[in-house]
C-alpha cells in the first residue's frame, strides 16, 4: 500500500514536467510549429506556456511560433507578439518581422513593445522622415550648407531690421 500511494505522490508532482517535456522533445526533434502548438494544446497548455516552452528549448524559433500562431489566430495579435516579446526579448527585431508577415500593425507592434518592456526603437520598421531640407545635402537638395539668416534681416520679426537703424 505505501508503494502504491509513493507511486501516486510521485506521478503527481511530475505532472507539471511532462507537458515542458513534450515541447522540448518537439522542439528537440525539429517538429513542425503546428505539431509543436496542436501538442501543447493537446496538454492543455496555454499559449503563454507554449511560448516559454518553446523559447526555453530553442529561443531561435520563437519568432517561427510568433508566426504560427500570428497567422492562425491563436489571440489578438498584440497578446502573441507581447508574448513572444516576453519569453524572448533578446530576439525583438525577429520577432516584430515574423508578426509583421502576417499582419500585424505597427501600431500593435508598439504598444506590445511598450507592454513587454522593450524599446520601440529595436522594432520600429524605418520610415521616410520627408523630402531634405533646400540646400541641404539629400533628395531635394544641393549640399551646400544651411545658413542662418543674418542680423538685422527682420527675418524674425523680432527688431534689428530697418526700423531699427532709424
Amino acid at each position: 500500500m505505501n508503494f502504491f500511494k509513493t507511486a501516486i505522490i510521485a506521478s503527481a508532482l511530475l505532472m507539471p514536467f511532462s507537458a515542458y517535456a513534450t515541447v522540448e522533445s518537439d522542439v528537440t526533434n525539429k517538429a513542425p510549429m503546428k505539431l509543436i502548438f496542436d501538442n501543447a494544446f493537446a496538454d492543455k497548455l496555454d499559449l503563454v506556456n507554449i511560448f516559454n516552452q518553446i523559447a526555453a528549448a530553442d529561443q531561435s524559433l520563437t519568432p517561427d511560433a510568433t508566426t504560427y500562431a500570428a497567422c492562425n489566430k491563436l489571440d489578438s495579435n498584440e497578446t502573441i507578439v507581447s508574448m513572444a516579446f516576453l519569453a524572448a526579448p533578446e530576439l525583438a527585431e525577429p520577432i516584430a518581422n515574423a508578426a509583421r508577415a502576417c499582419g500585424v500593425t505597427e501600431e500593435e507592434l508598439l504598444n506590445s513593445a511598450l507592454a513587454s518592456n522593450i524599446d520601440p526603437t529595436t522594432i520600429g520598421e524605418a520610415t521616410a522622415a520627408g523630402g531634405g531640407l533646400p540646400g541641404a545635402g539629400g533628395p531635394g537638395g544641393t549640399g551646400a550648407p544651411l545658413s542662418a539668416p543674418s542680423f538685422g534681416s527682420a527675418g524674425g520679426a523680432g527688431g534689428g531690421g530697418a526700423a531699427s537703424d532709424a
